[in-house]
C-alpha cells in the first residue's frame, strides 16, 4: 500500500472562518493603533480605511489561494460538495499504487493549492481533475470542456511543476520535472489523451497510466527524501 499524507476535505474544516475572523481582529487592532496614534484622527481617517482595506484584500487574496476549498465550503456549498466527491474518487484511485509510491493530498505548495502529488522513484506526478464531464477541444490554444476554458487550471498545473522541479533542483542538484496529469472523474472516456505536454484520461486509467512507466528515474533514497521533504515543510 502507498504512503499517503491528507485526504480531500480532511484540512478544510473551519479554517475560511477562521480567517475571516483573523482579518476582522487585524484590521480593527491595526485601526485602533493608528486611530490612537494619529494627530487629527478625523483628518487621518479616510487614509486609514485606505490602508485597511488594501491589507484586507491582500490578506483575503492569500487565504482564497491556501485554502480555495474552504472558501467554497463556506459561500459555495453546492459546488463545494460536488469538488469533495471527485476528490475523494480520484483521491481513493490513487490510494490503490503500492508501497513504491508516496501520495499527498489537498496540500498546498509555495501558495498553490496541490489536489494530489505523487512521488516515487519512476518520477513525479502532479494530479489534478476536470471537474466539468463536458466533451474535451482545444480552440485558440486553449483547453475547453463544453463552453468553459480551462486555462487557468492548466497554467496553474504547470506552474506547480515547474515550482517543485525547482525546489527539486535546489536541493538536489539536477532536473526532475514532474509530470502533469489531468483527471476527468466521471467520463468513462476523454476525446484527448493530451494538452501541451499534460496528460488527460478518465479516473479508470489513472493508476494504469502512472504505474505504466517501469523505468526508475529518481533512486529510492532520493524519493524518500523528497517525500520526507514535502511532507515536514508543505504538509
Amino acid at each position: 500500500m502507498a504512503y499517503i499524507e491528507g485526504y480531500p476535505g480532511q484540512k478544510t474544516g473551519h479554517s475560511a472562518e477562521k480567517h475571516i475572523g483573523l482579518v476582522i481582529i487585524v484590521v480593527v487592532m491595526m485601526i485602533g493603533i493608528m486611530l490612537y496614534f494619529a494627530e487629527d484622527w478625523r483628518g487621518e481617517l479616510p487614509t486609514i480605511l485606505v490602508i485597511a482595506t488594501a491589507i484586507i484584500a491582500v490578506i483575503l487574496v492569500v487565504s482564497y489561494k491556501i485554502n480555495p476549498l474552504g472558501w467554497k465550503k463556506v459561500f459555495a456549498r453546492s459546488s463545494y460538495e460536488k469538488m469533495m466527491r471527485l476528490d475523494r474518487m480520484v483521491a481513493d484511485e490513487l490510494d490503490l499504487l503500492d508501497d513504491n509510491y508516496f501520495i499527498f493530498h489537498d496540500m498546498t505548495f509555495e501558495l498553490f493549492h496541490i489536489e494530489n502529488l505523487v512521488i516515487s522513484t519512476r518520477g513525479v506526478f502532479v494530479v489534478a481533475k476536470i471537474r466539468e464531464k463536458e466533451p474535451l477541444h482545444v480552440e485558440n490554444d486553449v483547453l475547453y470542456a463544453g463552453d468553459t476554458p480551462l486555462d487557468t487550471l492548466t497554467g496553474n498545473i504547470w506552474r506547480i511543476c515547474h515550482l517543485i522541479n525547482i525546489v527539486y533542483r535546489k536541493t538536489y542538484k539536477e532536473e526532475m520535472m514532474p509530470k502533469p496529469m489531468l483527471v476527468v472523474p466521471e467520463a468513462e472516456t476523454v476525446a484527448l489523451g493530451s494538452f501541451e505536454k499534460i496528460a488527460i484520461m478518465p479516473l479508470s486509467r489513472l493508476k494504469r497510466t502512472i504505474e505504466r512507466d517501469t523505468k526508475d528515474i529518481i533512486r529510492l533514497e532520493i524519493a524518500q527524501s523528497f517525500a520526507y521533504y514535502i511532507k515536514k515543510r508543505y504538509a
